[in-house]
């Protein structure tokens, strides 16, 4: 994606003229994508690739933005607001773009990347984390030797995110607006809160199931509540080194599962879909599965890096959603880290 800044009648149009885009490729940012990223980040600073308003605008070519904030400062609070929110989002999908093109009495200067970026074809992941079963709700550990049905509370939930994506796609360029709405063929778990998810999202694509999309082992923790861990003297140590582990520890067997360390759960998933993402020439890939998956392909194979804080892994656990809710954006074919 090329990001073209620049104030008013400062060339812009002119110099996107000769890329030769098609008109369907380009974005021209609005009042209300910044009022969108804004609420997005709420009170706390939102890192770029995290946000689903900016991966949506990044999925066109090439993206004209205002550059504000060179002159005079606003009186009205309104007036400052709206030139706030305008800044954040230029910085952020700044830092989401392969180049980025600054407009003066027009004349371009590249200040970041190269325009060559055009020829390369990027490729997304759209990974749904499923909805709701009763052991979310009770907040239990719920792994791959837990096979739930998903809830009432979680239908409801998939209902909603049908209809929020369908306004999340129409913003998106058209050539993956399509790819989103109306995939040929989805990659799923074969746990059945998957495989439900799918077919309230996507009843009429092709599935195609991925054993090692499974969530995580979570051995003698499965389906108990980290309240019933710690207040059990059978489990209480051992949890606890657990949880001061940062939750890298391989998790203890049980009589039903042998229990998975956190290194192993990351190899498994990036492995299957690294030879799927190898094979497969689709623009967009559309995976359903659990929120362990949903971070672990983002985390290895996303582009963007999370910054690590105060010793706890969110280049990981930072792409963690809510049940029934999905992470979109560029991926690399090969783990980035």
């Amino acid at each position: 994606m090329i990001l073209i800044l620049g104030g008013v009648h400062s060339g812009r149009r002119a110099f996107l003229e000769s890329l030769h885009l098609a008109p369907e490729s380009v974005y021209e940012l609005k009042a209300e994508d910044a009022r969108a990223f804004a609420v997005e980040c709420g009170k706390k600073a939102l890192e770029a690739p995290l946000s689903l308003t900016c991966s949506r605008i990044a999925s066109f070519d090439a993206v004209i933005a205002t550059e504000m904030g060179l002159g005079i400062i606003p009186l009205e609070h309104e007036n400052r607001r709206l030139r706030e929110e305008n800044g954040r989002l230029n910085i952020a999908l700044a830092s989401l773009a392969d180049c980025v093109v600054l407009m003066t009495a027009g004349i371009p200067t590249v200040i970041k990347g190269s325009l060559n970026c055009l020829q390369k074809k990027s490729r997304y992941l759209l990974v749904f984390r499923h909805g709701a079963t009763e052991a979310n709700v009770e907040k239990r550990y719920a792994g791959a030797a837990s096979d739930l049905d998903l809830c009432g509370a979680g239908r409801e939930q998939l209902e909603r995110t049908k209809e929020y994506l369908q306004t999340f796609a129409e913003n998106c360029s058209p050539a993956i607006r399509e790819k989103i709405l109306f995939p040929k063929k989805i990659y799923l778990s074969p746990m059945k809160r998957a495989l439900q998810t799918a077919q309230i999202l996507y009843p009429q694509a092709e599935q195609c199931l991925v054993e090692d999309f499974r969530e995580m082992d979570f051995g003698l923790f499965e389906n108990h509540t980290a309240d019933e861990l710690f207040s059990d003297e059978k489990t209480r140590a051992t949890y606890q080194a657990f949880v001061d582990s940062g939750a890298k520890m391989k998790c203890p067997p049980s009589d039903k599962s042998p229990g998975e360390s956190m290194d192993d759960f990351l190899r498994r998933t990036a492995d299957a879909f690294e030879k799927l993402a190898r094979e497969s020439s689709e623009e967009v890939m559309i995976v359903i599965a659990h929120g362990g998956t949903q971070m672990s392909l983002f985390s290895q194979f996303s582009p963007y890096s999370l910054e690590e804080q105060s010793g706890d892994v969110s280049s990981y656990y930072g792409w963690q959603t809510d049940c029934a809710s999905f992470r979109f954006g560029i991926i690399s074919v090969t783990k980035s880290r």
